[in-house]
């Protein structure tokens, strides 16, 4: 594979690229190119290499901001996000963290990771200037998650995803997961919560019973309770 006589980076970027296409027709393919092209990229500073990178994953990178519920299309054009998301991955992964990563998988994980967090702090930011603008200050409860998300920002970014992990590990369903994230991202209340997410919560109701659900989970379990306090 990489130690292939005469492999250079564009015929490693050609085989990544080969490899990615037959794992998309759902063939058997060899994540070790791309892993290999990553490598370079990351742990040799190569700025070729880095190139290389970003023309093979710009598409996934742009599909995942697309999807991504908290973008709105017309606020701020797409690569926006997918240069954010990159920036992050190049900024995040240093030579020396590069050994946390063991495998392909792990490194697009991370990339999707990187993505969520370029659309959520554009659009938390935009949150809180909508607010300034209203003068509408959040609820206390809703204050105080924010600042345990936000203080997260200051931990290692790699440390940062391993806790949010952990985090979502205590979610049984997508429904929890959403009223999670629209709560103590971006900072919705129940009724925008239920207005933005109308084919999956029939009422305001059932997105308080989730909400309380949640945090009563959270509390009983002793060992992430003091996890989530120690991040706060």
């Amino acid at each position: 594979m990489a130690d292939e006589p005469g492999l250079t980076l564009s015929g490693l970027a050609h085989r990544c690229s080969e490899e990615t296409d037959r794992f998309f027709r759902r063939e058997p393919y060899d994540p070790r190119y791309c892993y290999e092209l990553l490598r370079r990229a990351i742990l040799q500073r190569d700025p070729r290499a880095w190139e290389l990178v970003y023309a093979q994953y710009k598409s996934l990178v742009t599909g995942w901001a697309a999807r991504h519920p908290a973008y709105r299309e017309g606020e701020e054009e797409i690569q926006y996000f997918v240069n954010r998301a990159f920036e992050k991955l190049w900024n995040s992964i240093t030579p020396e963290k590069f050994h946390r990563f063991p495998d392909l998988k792990a490194l697009l994980r991370y990339l999707q990771m990187c993505t969520h967090s370029a659309v959520v702090d554009h659009s938390r930011l935009a949150q809180r200037a909508a607010r300034m603008a209203a003068e509408e200050p959040l609820d206390s409860e809703a204050a105080a998650v924010s600042e345990i998300a936000s203080n997260t920002e200051d931990l290692d970014a790699v440390e940062r995803l391993e806790w949010w992990q952990k985090l979502l590990a205590h979610l049984h369903d997508e429904r929890e997961q959403l009223v999670v994230y629209g709560t103590y991202v971006l900072d919705l209340k129940p009724r925008e919560l239920c207005r933005r997410y109308r084919s999956v919560f029939s009422s305001v109701r059932e997105v308080y019973r989730i909400k309380q659900n949640v945090l009563a989970r959270l509390r009983r379990d002793e060992q992430w309770a003091a996890q989530f306090l120690e991040q706060a």
